[in-house]
This record gives C-alpha cells, structure tokens and sequence, in this order.
C-alpha cells in the first residue's frame, strides 16, 4: 500500500464505492485509499436486496433526475459483471398497486401528467392485474414500471469492490482510524498501520455516521431505521416482478424474498426486534393475502439511513476546510442515486464540472 494518496475516502457503501468508480473514470493515474471500520456494505447499505424504482412514494411520482439515474445505476451494475459470476442483479420491473381508489385516481394522475421516457410506466388495470398478478391486492389496477431493478446490495457492493481494487485502489476494512487535519493534507491514523497515510482531499461518505466527525456534526442529517424481514416460500415467491406497495417485496431466486422496510424515526436502539416483524408482515399480507400461511420468516436486518430535511441528498465542500468532501444523506435512495451522484462528484474532481444545486450543501450553510 502506499503512504500518500490524492483521495481518501471515509465509507465503502453505495457512495463510497461510487465515488471512487467515477475518480477513476475522470482523472488519469489518481490515487484513492478507502476505509470503513464496518467493513464493504457494513452500514446501511447492508440491506440484502434493494429496488432501482424511479417511481417512488404513494402515487408513484417521478425521481428527481430519473433518466439520467438509472444510465448511470445500469452501467455500474454492468461493469461490475466483469468481476463476479454471482448473479445479483436482474431487471424485474416494478408493480405498484393501487390499495385504495383515491389513490388509484392519483396514479393515473400522476402517469397522464408526467412525461416519461418511452416504455417506462404504463396503467395496468383491473382485468390485466388479474391475469399478470393473481393474489396481489389492488383497487382499479396499479402502475407498471418497466425501467426498474432488484439488487442485492452487499454482492454488488462487494463486485464493486473488487473491480475497484483491480484498478489500484486500496480498501482497507475493520480498521479503526483518527483523523489529524494539517493545512495542506489529511493524515489518517489506522490501527494496523505503523505509519500514517496522508491524503490531498477527504471525501465523508459514512451515512449517518459522517455526524460523529467533528467538522460535520451539524449536518442535518436525520437518522431513519428500517428493518426488512426475510423470508423463504412455501413454493414460488408468485412475481418474477418486484411488488411496491406500503413497503416492497422482492426476490432474486424464486424461492426467498425480502419484504421491507420501516421508517422509523423514533428508536432507541438499532437491532432488529419484534416491532419490525409485526409492521412488515401485516402490510406483506395486506399486499399479498394469499401468501399468508404459506411463507416462513427466515431471517430479519436492521440498518440506519441519513435522511435530510428536503429528503435530498448533501453533496459539496465543507465550509472551513477546502480539502474535505461530503457526500451523505441518500436515504432510501441509495441505489438510485448513488451512480449519478458519484459520476457528478468525479467530475466535479476530474472536469471542474459543478455540483447540481438541488443536492448542494449549500443550501443548508
């Protein structure tokens, strides 16, 4: 390993390992040391399988940014293959079914006045949800998502890793670490390490955990749990699709399928517990009534999200120290926003290209 590097990046989640994808890609020869004391995917993008869904919240509204999202979650995913014969990804489409009429009038609303790219979103209704999905709860049919993705977030991330470190870039797991700032450098103290490393700039993307650094304790992040539950079937997990509707239910090989999450902004401590399990069950047999009796609950995760007032990401320079980044406050949004923004971040570096103002910190300094 090297002692000097132009980069040190402070978390090897969704954005951390993003980030350092898109230096690579926009600056010639740079050098970049990762370290996360939880190791790859050891925080909140921990969760074991995900959605890119550009149509999110109660009546399926477009993402900020939504085209240019998914290029960018498509072609990381994509060029993560080369490293990895596990398959952790496919493009299952999004079903988001209309629980309740005044919110099936909103959906179509929503889908008549918003322009979006061909053969995205399309209203299925009742006669066509009844052939395409049997047993899945719905009031006047729902909204199909064609552009959306189920992941397993810690094989991605852990590919992701992998393809970083065959381009040189150094990861270092399990470690703790203090930080010293000196005019010109950062010097990164690891455990195991005799020496120091110095760094030219520090990126933060720890989650929430960039508030338990000093020069970023005033951020306003917002801790969010949420648990997911896991779940194996009886027989088939019944869509090859990806289910949005009071939460999301996925499956990656047919027979376990994930069903999440709680928001919870009110916790006391950050396990699972039984909480989780009754939230998410009473809203998986809302949803889908015929599996219940029929699914065995396997496994449960925990994880804390930074969330933001705006629900927007926190991207920019910190207001005293010109060599320290932050990029943080993604929420449930990791994986659809993690490659655009990461891309944005390493031209910003590589191009001089400016940080969009809708993600600025400085709109909260």
């Amino acid at each position: 390993m090297k002692q000097h590097y132009d980069y040190c990046i402070l978390g090897a989640g969704l954005a951390g390992l993003s980030v350092a994808k898109s230096l690579i890609e926009h600056k010639d020869n740079c050098s970049i040391l990762i370290l996360d004391p939880n190791g790859i995917a050891g925080g909140a993008s921990g969760s074991p399988i995900g959605l890119i869904n550009p149509a999110t919240g109660r009546y399926a509204n477009q993402t900020w940014k939504a085209e240019s999202s998914i290029k960018a979650a498509k072609k990381n995913l994509d060029d993560v293959t080369t490293t990895t014969k596990k398959k952790f990804f496919k493009k299952s489409g999004v079903i988001r079914p209309a629980l309740e009429k005044k919110i099936a009038e909103r959906m179509q609303e929503n889908l008549d006045n918003t322009k979006w790219p061909d053969n995205w979103c399309s209203w299925v209704d009742e006669n066509e949800m009844r052939t395409r999905f049997p047993g899945l709860n719905y009031t006047e049919g729902g909204i199909w998502v064609n552009e959306g993705y189920t992941v397993s977030i810690p094989n991605y991330l852990k590919a992701l890793a992998e393809y970083l470190q065959d381009s040189n870039i150094d990861i270092v797991e399990h470690q703790k670490f203090e930080l010293k700032h000196k005019q010109s450098n950062w010097e990164i103290s690891v455990a195991d390490s005799i020496s120091p490393f110095q760094a030219n700039t520090l990126i933060v993307t720890a989650g929430i955990k960039t508030k338990e650094f000093d020069f970023f304790k005033d951020l306003p992040l917002i801790p969010v749990k949420g648990q997911i539950s896991v779940y194996e079937c009886e027989n088939q997990f019944p869509y090859e699709e990806a289910v949005s509707a009071l939460g999301y239910f996925a499956s990656l090989d047919g027979k376990t399928f994930i069903a999440g999450s709680t928001y919870e902004h009110k916790f006391t401590h950050e396990n699972t517990d039984e909480f989780g399990i009754e939230y998410i069950s009473n809203r998986l047999f809302r949803v889908m009534p015929k599996l219940k009796g029929n699914v065995k609950l396997i496994n449960q995760w925990s994880g804390v999200r930074a969330s933001t007032p705006d629900r927007m990401p926190i991207i920019g320079y910190h207001p005293k120290f010109e060599n320290c980044f932050v990029f943080a406050g993604l929420g449930s949004k990791g994986l659809l926003y993690s490659g655009y923004l990461g891309g944005k971040i390493g031209a910003h570096y590589g191009l001089g290209d400016d940080i969009p103002a809708k993600v600025s910190i400085d709109r909260f300094l």
